[in-house]
């Protein structure tokens, strides 16, 4: 007997900040999610949110029993990358959704609790402090690199991140607070191999290839590191003179270490479905450097380079992902079937 699928809802967010070019490769990316749902035999629907996920769902009447949600939101006009905020509407909608939960994401929203995290699950991360104003005269290791705690996507990281001294360390530490309204981390800067690795999956994960960021030997050394604008600028890439290689060339040993620290770091985020663990690799030893629930997913993305290293198309990225949200969607419909057949159980009658 066919196991009944749920039908499937594509939410995607408007994003002001995209250019028309941005827009168009934005809407090809989601029809050929689309298609790639519709090649593996569900019903798809796209649903774009606005300022609200209830206001943008209420026209269409969705049933949580009969429909599951591909989350490709990041957020609403008004707030752009509040992942956590999404998944919360979702939450109370009763709706089962691809990736991370509402708690992963407000987590990974704030670099400090992160950082927390990490320490207690055993993670190694490079060491660090959390700083809420420039007094930092007893901060030794240089160099070091200056983070906003409340941004994704490296946004606040560019070259004068780096600091070599009390002085550049007490200027960034100023600049960060006042620009982000945020404390800074400061960490040491670990001068070694950059990595971004995706691991994938709820309570089975795998650890697929690493993705070796490559940069211009040519460049300083403090420019080799993977910015805001490498990543999200369409000239970043070029500019930089940046390149990928999948699977990095490793030993054994780092290897296995990254596939070990990748799987803690996962865990301790509570990930699910999918994630891309950041870190950087020194003399075999693995730092991760930041979580990310819900990476990008687009045709290009650095996930999808990996899974078709082995053997994946990007079709069966989209339903790999699918299907991990699906597992989840089925546990809550049998949750809420025993829930209802207990509920109309009749008390046994003993007789006196």
């Amino acid at each position: 007997m066919s196991v009944m699928k749920p039908k499937v809802i594509v939410l995607y967010n408007h994003d002001t900040t995209l250019s028309p070019d941005d827009l168009r490769t934005a809407a090809e990316d989601r029809r050929k999610a689309m298609s790639a749902l519709t090649n593996f035999g569900y019903h798809v629907l796209d649903v774009q949110v606005y300022h609200s996920v209830t206001e943008a769902l209420r026209p269409f009447h969705f049933d949580p029993r009969e429909w599951l949600v591909f989350n490709w939101c990041e957020g609403y006009v008004d707030r752009p990358w509040d992942y956590g905020e999404v998944t919360d509407e979702l939450d109370r909608l009763g709706f089962s959704y691809t990736g991370a939960d509402t708690w992963s994401h407000f987590l990974s929203a704030d670099k400090a609790r992160v950082q927390a995290e990490m320490i207690e699950q055993g993670v190694p991360i490079p060491r660090g402090r959390i700083l809420h104003d420039s007094s930092a005269s007893d901060w030794s290791v240089f160099p070091a690199i200056v983070k906003p705690t409340n941004q994704h996507g490296s946004y606040g990281i560019d070259r004068d991140a780096i600091v070599l001294d009390q002085r550049q360390l007490r200027q960034r530490v100023e600049y960060i607070c006042e620009t982000f309204k945020a404390p800074a981390l400061v960490e040491e800067f670990i001068e070694g191999r950059e990595l971004q690795v995706t691991v994938w999956g709820n309570s089975r994960v795998e650890v697929l290839p690493e993705v070796e960021v490559v940069f211009d030997q040519r460049r300083d050394w403090r420019e080799r590191i993977y910015t805001y604008e490498i990543k999200f600028a369409s000239d970043g890439v070029d500019k930089h003179n940046v390149g990928f290689v999948c699977p990095a060339m490793l030993t054994v040993p780092a290897r296995r270490a990254i596939d070990r620290v990748c799987r803690r770091a996962y865990r301790a985020m509570r990930c699910r479905g999918y994630a891309r663990i950041d870190l950087r690799l020194k003399n075999d030893r693995p730092y991760v450097l930041d979580v990310n629930p819900n990476p990008d997913i687009n045709s290009e993305a650095l996930l999808v380079i990996a899974a078709q290293v082995v053997g994946l198309t990007y079709d069966e990225v989209i339903a790999r992902i699918t299907q991990f949200g699906e597992e989840r969607w089925r546990a809550a419909q049998h949750a809420a079937g025993v829930k209802r057949s207990r509920k109309h159980e009749q008390p046994e009658i003993v007789s006196q």
